[in-house]
């Protein structure tokens, strides 16, 4: 039976017609349950690579929902597949695959994983909503990073009032510090990152008196960045200063919670 394995395996990753590269993963997928441990290490490796490494999107697509299969019913396939959508999330070359990784993740973590596997996936998002490029993928992230769950739960999210958890008070502070350091980058880049932790705070209330004029501090930054954004690239000091004082506020709003 492994020797079959290694065949397909071959065939998954070498075959130089897609149809058949493509067969050759069905097939790994549907004898998983019949081969020894050797053997669905090698159909889980084989999935993993292609998800990673195929230069078709029909085969990288094919091989992540394989993987999935295998994450619901076995549990030894944990590690291969938050490890691989760990990588497609941060080195995958489509900003679409990206996303799809990082929600996989948001999943899965929010279903809750062995604490090894979880900072792996906390490193992940922390990871992209400090350096990623896009927008929508740094939302994405940060998302996940807040519906992830303490260790040692199974799952769930704060409700909207409660007590802030660990996950956004590093969001808050993450976002906080994008704000500060964008007041040397021009308007621009300082009403996207304002425009940012507006949204956060908005979407994370917690119960704090303060809470009602920091977000009201945030949404008046905003509308004089807009103004100031259509005008000129780069800001006075005096809205320097402004826009410390304001990432200073909120900072110290979410860790005190």
């Amino acid at each position: 039976m492994t020797d079959i394995v290694t065949e397909l395996r071959t065939q998954a990753l070498e075959s130089t017609y897609g149809d058949d590269r493509r067969d050759a993963l069905e097939r790994l997928a549907e004898r998983y349950d019949r081969t020894d441990e050797t053997g669905r290490r090698e159909i889980r490796q084989t999935l993993a690579d292609v998800a990673r490494d195929a230069t078709h999107e029909k085969e990288r697509e094919l091989a992540r929902n394989r993987l999935e299969d295998l994450y619901e019913r076995d549990s030894a396939a944990e590690g291969t597949v938050v490890d691989t959508y760990c990588w497609l999330a941060t080195e995958a070359d489509y900003s679409s695959e990206r996303e799809t990784a990082l929600d996989r993740l948001r999943r899965i973590g929010r279903g809750g994983v062995p604490s090894d596997l979880r900072d792996r996936i906390a490193d992940t998002f922390e990871t992209v909503t400090e350096e990623a490029a896009y927008s929508a993928e740094r939302e994405a992230a940060r998302r996940g990073l807040s519906e992830l769950p303490d260790e040692g739960t199974a799952g769930g999210s704060t409700s909207a009032g409660a007590d802030v958890g660990r996950g956004d008070a590093y969001l808050a502070v993450s976002l906080t510090e994008h704000l500060a350091a964008a007041r040397s980058e021009g308007a621009d880049a300082c009403l996207g990152r304002a425009e940012e932790l507006h949204d956060f705070v908005d979407e994370h209330p917690v119960d704090d008196d303060a809470y009602g004029e920091v977000r009201d501090d945030l949404s008046s930054l905003v509308d004089q960045l807009s103004v100031v954004a259509d005008g000129q690239s780069d800001l006075g000091e005096e809205r320097r200063a402004q826009v410390q004082r304001v990432a200073d506020r909120t900072k110290r709003l979410y860790l005190r919670e």
